[in-house]
């Protein structure tokens, strides 16, 4: 009876320092999973446990839970006998703070534990319990839940305590958010009139027509400083960045270019192998930038007529613009070409190495690069 009155006098400091909250009525479900500890005397090893709680929450900080809890064990004596353990309490809850995650909470109540073991008659006991839990927001209506009972039986004393996880949700007329914004409230409840009531308003002064949440403030899931009522991008998380008055990210656009660079044998238009590493470069490009266009020209040294040079520039630069379009997502309509002849040299045409750089098709991807503007 000692460790009940010792977690009373500490129900009692917690209460005495916290703020209250008041909840949405409805029916609760809490299937649950869990262990359970034994007195030495006993001789029960530690095993797991498992069980279903249902109840009533209140529209107030108080609810009732009537809990069913079953543990298979073993006793550790020269018998090795089995035993079953069945746990049936009445519970009253109070929730004693609450935020838009958490609500921690404390439990006094009654009930009996059978034990039966193999071999033997079964044994009733009465029992007292206390606890302390919290529950922790995980989606509408429902929440993730746990909890550690201490336990005083009248006669054997054999349960020590019990430490259970589980999933507890609430059956009531209504979305937990709908309740943020529509609460049964009345004026003389409800200063600013934002639908949650005086008692549980963190804001106490927020702007008539804002969307709040549960506890009063207006609701900005994404925290980036515009509600959610007038944010047009609800998922800008990242801080580090610009976020404009409408909740999303300030764009910056700049132009990026590759330049690229394919050269041929004399007098030919053919397609050489060492073409296809410049064909990658432009892949990879415009996979990183789905409006990439390209821009070709075609050139060719000074030997031979103008005239056939033009034209050998022009069926280079139409080749390497077919190689493009084949092995890119490059639309055709977005690969320009032009062919020079011998009129734009790259090098003076005195030397073998100088003509061999002059005949030439030369590339410049372009694209328009969008990113977030930092702060």
């Amino acid at each position: 009876m000692r460790s009940i009155q010792i977690f009373f006098i500490i129900m009692l400091s917690v209460l005495s320092l916290s703020s209250f909250a008041d909840s949405p009525a409805g029916v609760t479900v809490y299937p649950q999973i869990g262990v359970t500890t034994f007195s030495d005397s006993s001789e029960i090893d530690v095993d797991p446990n498992y069980g279903i709680g249902v109840g009533y929450q209140f529209a107030n900080p108080w609810a009732l839970e009537l809990t069913y809890l079953k543990s298979d064990s073993t006793i550790s004596d020269a018998t090795q006998s089995d035993v079953e353990v069945y746990q049936v309490h009445l519970n009253a809850l109070y929730h004693f703070y609450e935020s838009e995650k958490i609500r921690p909470f404390i439990s006094l109540g009654f009930g009996e534990a059978d034990y039966s073991i193999s071999n033997t008659d079964r044994n009733t006991e009465k029992q007292y319990n206390a606890g302390l839990g919290i529950k922790w927001s995980g989606w509408t209506n429902t929440d993730f839940r746990a909890g550690v009972n201490v336990y005083n039986g009248r006669e054997n004393n054999d349960v020590r305590s019990t430490l259970n996880l589980g999933i507890h949700h609430v059956i009531h007329g209504g979305s937990k958010k709908s309740k943020q914004v529509a609460s049964l409230v009345t004026p003389s409840t409800d200063g600013d009139r934002d639908g949650i009531s005086d008692a549980r308003d963190q804001c106490p002064n927020s702007p008539i027509g804002q969307v709040v949440n549960k506890v009063g403030c207006f609701a900005d899931q994404d925290k980036d400083g515009i509600a959610d009522a007038n944010d047009r991008c609800p998922n800008t998380t990242n801080t580090a960045n610009v976020i404009d008055s409408r909740g999303c990210y300030v764009a910056v656009r700049k132009p990026v270019e590759l330049n690229i660079l394919f050269n041929f044998d004399f007098d030919s238009a053919a397609i050489k192998p060492e073409h296809n590493n410049e064909v990658k470069k432009i892949v990879s490009f415009a996979r990183k930038h789905s409006d990439a266009s390209v821009e070709l020209s075609g050139h060719t040294d000074s030997v031979g007529a103008s005239a056939y040079n033009e034209a050998l520039s022009k069926a280079r630069v139409s080749a390497v613009a077919k190689l493009v379009e084949m092995n890119t997502r490059i639309a055709k309509n977005k690969i320009s070409t032009e062919g020079f002849g011998e009129r734009r040299h790259k090098m003076g045409n005195e030397t073998f190495a100088e003509r061999r750089a002059n005949r030439r098709v030369e590339g410049t991807v372009k694209a328009i690069e969008e990113t977030q503007k930092k702060k």
